[in-house]
């Protein structure tokens, strides 16, 4: 039994039979058109693309006000209010002139001149005036403008406020009648053209200006030029020019003011020359033809206004003068679209110049303005 025993403590212990590895099945192939559903977003990520939704919603919608904003404007050139009410037949049309008279300023009195041309309900215009001139085309189109409004009927009166000088009575000058205010600066009939002269100045710094003519234009290209002074032939040539338009500034203001102005021949002493070669000349000029500024009493005695009051009195004499019983006086305002204040700053460099004011500062002008030269 012991021997039994024995043995069969010493025989191997059986084999316990191994699980088979499962058999990897490849997972079935989906058809094309099915799609896997979409990771539902975590919470942050949810709350960002909601974000950026409101962001697109907000911009979309700013857009479409701005659009709707410009087509409402888009034919509005000008803004109305009332500043005396009357009858709706029986409208003066308010406009102000202000500032340099240059061709934007002609651009908006042309619109503002198409909308009342027609509108029979418009029987008188009266023109603030509130400026020191300007350009002489820009301030002979409004002259043509105002002259039209005349012809077609239109009683004009204008208003002359602190300033009326120079291409400022240029265009006031065909008015039905001129009033000035007490304080008014008017007169200034004259033609002024002024340039900066950098030569030998170029010298100084070490620089140099090449300019460079094509043949036949050699004596006249650079008559007005930065880089050197005109020569004798060049001075009277551009003298020519200005007495010219001298004389035409001349004939518009006898030609509107005819039967009114009261001209004076005035002398005066004029020493020339220097050293003992100075002498001494008398020479005559004729008032207010003479390029002198005037204030309002002076004008009125020398015909170049009408009478002395404030807007309120030129309010009741351009009703008068076209016999309008009860008045409705409407300002006429030019807009300035939205697109034009939102560009108005573009291309402007580090010190306030933008491109066109370099290319007007380059640019000679022969000029109707009063001011410090």
């Amino acid at each position: 039994m012991q021997d039994e025993f024995n043995n069969s403590a010493n025989e191997p212990a059986p084999v316990q039979p191994q699980p088979e590895p499962p058999v990897k099945v490849a997972p079935a192939a989906q058809p094309p058109w099915v799609t896997q559903a979409p990771k539902r977003p975590s919470g942050g990520r949810r709350i960002l693309m909601g974000i950026l939704g409101a962001i697109f919603l907000i911009s979309l919608l700013t857009n479409l006000y701005l659009l709707i904003l410009v087509k409402a404007q888009m034919g509005k050139t000008f803004s109305t209010g009332v500043v005396r009410e009357g009858s709706n037949n029986q409208v003066v049309a308010l406009y102000d002139v202000e500032g340099v008279i240059d061709s934007e300023a002609a651009d908006r009195f042309e619109e503002f001149s198409r909308n009342v041309l027609n509108d029979w309900d418009v029987k008188a215009v009266l023109i603030r005036v509130e400026s020191p001139g300007g350009s002489v085309t820009a301030s002979d189109r409004i002259h043509q403008l105002i002259s039209e409004l005349k012809t077609q009927g239109k009683k004009v009166v204008v208003s002359m406020g602190g300033v009326a000088a120079s291409g400022g009575y240029y265009i006031s000058a065909p008015a039905d009648e001129i009033m000035a205010e007490p304080t008014t600066i008017t007169g200034s009939i004259g033609v002024i053209m002024g340039w900066l002269v950098l030569e030998g100045t170029l010298d100084k710094i070490g620089m140099e200006a090449v300019v460079i003519k094509s043949s036949h234009a050699d004596a006249w290209k650079d008559e007005i030029s930065s880089f050197q002074t005109p020569d004798e032939r060049q001075r009277v040539h551009l003298q020519q020019i200005l007495d010219k338009i001298q004389d035409r500034f001349e004939h518009i203001v006898k030609e509107g003011r005819a039967g009114k102005l009261r001209t004076k021949n005035v002398r005066y002493a004029k020493r020339i020359g220097e050293g003992e070669d100075a002498k001494t000349i008398q020479l005559t000029e004729t008032e207010p033809l003479n390029g002198k500024v005037y204030m309002a009493d002076e004008a009125k005695n020398l015909g170049l206004v009408d009478s002395i009051g404030y807007l309120p009195e030129a309010i009741d004499r351009v009703a008068e003068l076209a016999s309008l019983e009860n008045p409705k006086v409407v300002r006429y305002t030019a807009r300035r679209g939205l697109f034009f204040k939102l560009m108005e700053s573009e291309g402007k460099l580090g010190f306030g110049l933008n491109a066109k004011e370099i290319e007007e500062l380059q640019t000679p002008k022969i000029m109707m303005i009063w001011k410090a030269q």
